[in-house]
């Protein structure tokens, strides 16, 4: 096994210098929008390596060596994470470099050993904060893995979703299957799989306790309502107020749109019609009239122009 705290075993010779300024920049700009964190940052402070993450990206050439002292001199981390936390950096000179030649990162990962699956992580953690997404997952998802970091992963794959298409996050959590501990990131999973399939939110709603259970189903109704589409706005409530509420949903369903903070959304007051309409407690369910006169008013969210 190589010697890792020879920096020049490593390293290498590097010419010119790949952290310049517009890369540096370029990190910068990817930390901020991956929620202020880059997946490397992450993984630092997991370790306890505040001062490794505040050293990164190196300016120059002296601060990559001071980088690369930090990180042989910690005590308190094992040796495969030192090696993968090199691995990254040598990555991230790979990419960066304009250089051809033999990749620094698959020789330093043959030569010092790395287990295949640190390195596939370190992969997918570098094309993350590369903004990478698609690619990243085909690392990310590798079944040699346990889910790390999963809930920032959700998180970023889902406010980085364009045009309301959620497959990169909806693929990554039904691949992984993971355990989420943040109600940011279950928020932020749930949001995808409501705007992507109200029936499946509405029975991931119903695949938790009860208290978690009414918050995810009143989510359901304020992704449903606070559309901007109003066609799309109705048909959804349409297929929202035709669902199989159980008695308790039937309850959170009323009180959050009568009462709760779903009395605000313009569509609440036709909603709670469509639902009346729907279960044959207002006006007869076959009723084309009285369904016309309530989608419109859910469309253009006058609220209420009809009455069951």
């Amino acid at each position: 096994m190589m010697d890792y705290s020879q920096y020049e075993r490593v390293f290498g010779t590097m010419s010119p210098f790949p952290y310049n300024r517009p890369v540096a920049l370029s990190i910068e700009r990817s930390r901020g929008s991956l929620e202020g964190s880059l997946f490397i940052d992450r993984v630092l402070k997991a370790l306890n390596l505040a001062q490794v993450a505040s050293n990164y990206p190196p300016r120059s050439e002296n601060g990559l060596r001071q980088l690369h002292q930090l990180i042989c001199d910690t005590n308190n981390i094992n040796l495969h994470h030192k090696l993968s936390i090199l691995y990254y950096l040598l990555l991230d000179i790979d990419g960066r470099s304009s250089s051809e030649g033999d990749s620094k990162a698959e020789t330093f990962a043959a030569h010092a050993g790395i287990p295949n699956r640190y390195q596939i992580f370190m992969r997918g953690l570098w094309l993350m904060d590369t903004r990478n997404f698609e690619l990243a997952l085909e690392h990310l998802t590798h079944p040699s893995l346990i889910s790390d970091f999963a809930d920032d992963i959700i998180t970023v794959l889902v406010r980085h979703s364009k045009d309301g298409d959620y497959t990169l996050p909806l693929a990554y959590y039904h691949t992984v299957q993971p355990s989420l501990k943040s109600s940011t990131a279950l928020q932020s999973l749930f949001d995808a799989i409501a705007r992507t399939s109200l029936l499946e939110a509405f029975e991931f709603s119903r695949s938790h306790a009860d208290f978690m259970h009414r918050q995810l189903f009143q989510r359901l109704i304020f992704v449903v309502l606070d559309s901007k589409n109003g066609d799309e706005t109705a048909e959804r409530a349409f297929e929202l107020t035709s669902l199989p509420f159980n008695t308790d949903e039937e309850q959170w369903f009323r009180e959050y749109l009568e009462s709760g903070e779903g009395k605000r959304l313009k569509a609440a007051k036709d909603t709670l019609i469509m639902r009346r309409i729907a279960t044959g407690h207002g006006a007869i369910t076959g009723d084309k009239g009285k369904w016309a006169t309530v989608l419109e008013g859910v469309k253009t969210g006058t609220g209420g122009r009809a009455q069951a």
